[in-house]
Order: C-alpha cells, then structure tokens, then sequence
C-alpha cells in the first residue's frame, strides 16, 4: 500500500500540517524539523506528487465548526467529539458563531477558504452559499440538514424513525390524542419528527388533527409557558411527544406546578437525552442518539475528503440511529 500524509506524521511524530509544511517549504516550520520530516518521508518512499490532493499549497492545518449559537445541552457532546477527531488528526479547530450574518466573522473563513474543511451546525448559511464556497480544496460536512452538491456530505439522524417510535409507544398504551410539541418550521430535525408523528397515526388509522400540534421553539421556556396556557384553559393532554428534551423540561415543570400526575394522568416521551433528561421528576422517556460518535463521524468523513478520497468511497449523506430510552415518564 503506498504511504500516505498520515503514515509521515505518525513515524515522524508530528501533525499532518506540519508533514504538509515542510513538503510545501512552508516558513511556520523550523528548517530542523523541516529536514526530519523529509528525511521519514523520503525514508517511508512518500511521493507527494502522488498525492497533491493531501499536500494543497493552501494547506492551514485548521478546521472550521460554525454554529447558530454557542449554547444547548447538545452541543457539549458533539463538539467534544468533534474536537478529540481533529486533535487526534493534528489539526487546529476554529470555532465561530454566525452572528453578524453576511459580515460576520463566519461567512468571511468560509468565502476567503482560511481553513481547510468546515463542519455546518448551522441553518444560517444558506444552501446556495455553501454550495458555491465548498469545494476538493476547502470540502463541507454539514449536520441536520440536506444539500446535495458536490464537496458537500450531509450527516442526519434518524429523526423520522425515533419519532415514529416515540408515538408509536404513547398510542400503543392508549392514549387516543398524542400532542405533538415542535420546534421552528424550518428546522429539518422538527420537520422530519413530525413526519414521524404523523406516520405513527397513520400506523394506527389515527386521524391527524392539527389541534394537537403546539408549535413552539426548542427552548425550555417557551414550552413551559405554552403548557401552563394549556391548563389555565382547562386543557390537560393525557400524552405528549415533545421533538426535543428541552421542551419536554418546560411540560414537566408545568405539569407539576399544577399537581398533574406523570406518567398516571400525562405521558411525555422527549427527544435527544440531554444529560438532565435522567434527572426530571419522574426521569424523562426520550429518543437518544449518538451525538459524541456523531461529531467524530462529521470529522473522520470531512479529512477523508480533504485527503482526496474517491466521491464514490464517501457517502453523501450518512444516517446515524436512534432508539426509545424507557424511564418513567410514561
């Protein structure tokens, strides 16, 4: 098997952009650590002709990951695995919010290509936006959504079957109306869980009723407030599927302020299995999926486009699972 960029940086005991600097007789080098580089590469047979995908002249050693926002229980995970699987490939990580739209920071790394991949955890970048700055030199990985263009790989989560499971499990107990909590409409994670709640009705000859969709934000919060409004009317669901856990939070505060009995009088299933949905009054029901193995998977697809891999070896869009985590809250 021919060598790879990879294989210099391990026998050399060095990062890959330090292997890509020294072969580029880049000056962010010293010319000690240049000579040993090309030393193991000449040693291991290291043709960098053979790979100029690897060895781009516009080499930075450093991946961009943009966000709507810094905050959310399910960032901390996936930014942590996001960070150990650039660390571990010896490249730097930057990290920018999106505020200031088209002039923010963000948008500036993704026109001027000052990085070397992105990771998308944001809807703020337009579709059209992306598929004109992605490209071999500056590939895109982007997570909760679907842009089918070339340079750019979409990571999902299996929101359609985790919500289909979800209230599948509140109908199957009989509970004949199941509310259905969502977030923003033009969130894709919100729109494919409430593709799932419907096509779990369906499994069940349940006819849809608009009525039963509160149309909330993701936030703790709001749902809370929307929850309390429900009761002050004299309008107690017997069961509730909330697209996400921080909203489920908000329900379960409502309903114990106003002495509703859960899972005896309200059932609620969340989704994603934030840390503190173990720690509700009772423990939450939610979807999990895999958040941490997420953002490795987002890191190992994006350098095995940077490093030249083949569009016929990567998948352009990779779907991870999920499952129902039964506690007590139904």
């Amino acid at each position: 098997m021919r060598p790879t960029i990879k294989d210099v940086a391990r026998e050399a005991n060095v990062s890959i952009s330090t292997v890509s600097y020294a072969i580029n007789n880049s000056d962010r080098i010293s010319e000690k650590t240049r000579k040993h580089v090309l030393e193991v590469a000449k040693r291991l047979n290291y043709s960098a002709n053979s790979n100029a995908k690897r060895l781009r002249q516009k080499n930075v050693g450093a991946i961009g990951i943009f966000f709507n926002s810094w905050f959310g229980p399910i960032y901390s995970e996936l930014v942590q695995g996001i960070e150990r699987k650039v660390h571990e490939m010896g490249y730097d990580l930057i990290a920018c919010s999106l505020f200031g739209g088209a002039d923010s920071t963000a948008h500036r790394y993704m026109k001027d290509q000052m990085i070397d991949g992105a990771i998308i955890l944001s809807n703020a970048f337009d579709d059209e936006f992306l598929r004109t700055v992605a490209s071999s030199d500056v590939p895109i990985v982007v997570l909760d959504r679907e842009i089918k263009a070339d340079n750019i790989y979409n990571i999902l989560i299996d929101n359609f079957g985790g919500a289909f499971a979800a209230t599948k499990k509140l109908i199957g107990m009989g509970c004949e109306e199941v509310y259905f909590f969502g977030g923003p409409e033009d969130s894709y994670d919100n729109q494919k869980r409430l593709e799932g709640y419907i096509a779990a009705l369906g499994f069940y000859n349940v006819k849809f009723n608009n009525d039963l969709i509160v149309r909330s934000d993701f936030t703790e919060d709001d749902a809370y407030q929307k929850m309390k409004t429900m009761i002050a009317a004299g309008n107690v669901p017997n069961a509730i599927f909330s697209a996400n856990d921080e909203m489920a939070l908000g329900i379960l505060r409502a309903a114990l302020e106003n002495n509703i009995k859960v899972p005896e009088q309200l059932k609620v299933i969340g989704f994603d299995n934030i840390r503190e949905s173990e720690r509700t009054i009772p423990p939450l029901s939610t979807v999990t999926h895999q958040k941490f193995e997420m953002g490795a998977k987002a890191v190992e697809i994006l350098f095995n486009a940077m490093n030249g891999e083949s569009k016929t070896e990567i998948e352009p869009v990779t779907i991870l699972p999920t499952h129902l985590v039964e506690r007590e809250s139904f």
